[in-house]
């Protein structure tokens, strides 16, 4: 049985429109289809829904200002007609979008079973999606948050900035949530927080081309996949203190999802990457060049871990000009992620949905915070 028959649909829109052109990896599914495998949740044969575990919810973390304004909900509420709550749309198109390009990405998991210090890494940036030559942040007739089609992604890009004001902002509110998910500091008496932890980093990223002898000491497959790209660079990280080697990465960028959000300050990119570790010396290779200069960034940053699956990064980047941008990121533990797509092949509870439903949160969590519009 088909899950989406025991919930309300979405209402479809009374205006005719063009077949949509989805982004790369998220296939329109046919009226017919079958629920994709990772959202079976239903025992058919014994009519069982299989318990779901709570996914972190958008009131975890709230300004003060909210924490008076939540209602009590009546003990007889009920959600829905079925009493099931609806699923989220845009997290049920991050889902197909994560596994078709991560789950059942087969290249891409045989390259990282292929050698030690390869890994998928799912990330999601606040920003704008602009206009590339008005910068103008795209608008549409929606009024409120959707998945951007491919096709009308084109002359456009996505900027992830935020200014200086929003950055303070923001840094005061993941401080605030540190605080308040402490023990003993949760607004109602005997309540529990997954701890928040956080640490700060400064480090200097420099940049070195990969030449033909560092790209034939990597193994096959990810040679294979790097193949599709004209040029690779080695990102080189260093303790800004101590000038310690942190890592040495090759970040090969595999697709993108854009998520529009017209009601807040930002949009949303949710990318699939591959970092690989580069086993070589940085002897022979040559230092990437911006503006005739060697390319450097300093990095000060506030990381803050969430359940041990997410990551948001609060980073202030400073250019050899001295030009500062400021960068908010999350990112989703991928071997996590795929270890829950696993049991779902086992017929088992899985936290799949829950885990790419909270990341959706966190950047929807994190952009209210800032204000709506």
């Amino acid at each position: 049985m088909d899950i989406r028959s025991l919930i309300n649909p979405t209402p479809s829109s009374r205006l005719p429109t063009p077949p949509p052109s989805l982004p790369k990896g998220i296939r329109k599914r046919k009226r017919h289809d079958p629920i994709p495998i990772w959202a079976v949740r239903e025992d058919i044969s014994r009519r069982k829904v299989v318990p779901k575990a709570e996914a972190p919810d958008e009131a975890q973390g709230p300004p003060p200002a909210q924490l008076q304004a939540q209602s009590q909900t009546p003990a007889n509420w009920e959600p829905s007609i079925t009493n099931d709550k609806p699923y989220d749309e845009i997290t049920r198109l991050v889902c197909d979008f994560l596994w078709e390009n991560v789950v059942n990405n087969e290249v891409l998991r045989r390259a990282v079973a292929e050698r030690p210090g390869t890994q998928v890494e799912i990330e999601a940036k606040w920003g704008q999606i602009q206009d590339r030559i008005t910068k103008h942040r795209i608008a549409g007739i929606h009024e409120s948050e959707c998945v951007v089609r491919k096709g009308d992604l084109e002359g456009t890009k996505f900027e992830s900035t935020m200014s200086e004001e929003q950055h303070k902002r923001m840094n005061f509110f993941l401080n605030d949530c540190v605080v308040r998910a402490k023990p003993n500091t949760t607004p109602a008496p005997g309540a529990t927080r997954a701890p928040l932890d956080y640490k700060h980093v400064r480090q200097t990223d420099s940049f070195y081309e990969l030449n033909q002898a560092g790209f034939d000491l990597l193994a096959p497959t990810t040679q294979t996949i790097l193949q599709s790209s004209s040029r690779q660079k080695v990102r080189v990280s260093r303790d800004t203190k101590t000038g310690e080697i942190l890592e040495k990465i090759i970040k090969h960028r595999v697709i993108n999802l854009e998520i529009s959000s017209p009601q807040t300050e930002w949009d949303y990119r949710i990318s699939v990457n591959l970092e690989i570790n580069y086993p070589g010396p940085l002897e022979g290779l040559a230092e990437s060049e911006e503006r005739g200069r060697s390319y450097t960034r300093k990095k000060d940053r506030m990381c803050y871990s969430h359940l041990q699956s997410y990551r948001i990064d609060l980073t202030q980047v400073t250019n050899p000009e001295g030009e500062k941008n400021h960068e908010l990121e999350i990112e989703l533990d991928a071997a996590k992620l795929i270890a829950e797509a696993e049991k779902i092949h086992h017929n088992a509870p899985s936290m799949y949905e829950e885990m790419v439903g909270g990341m959706v949160n966190n950047l929807r969590v994190l952009s209210r915070s800032i204000g709506q519009r």
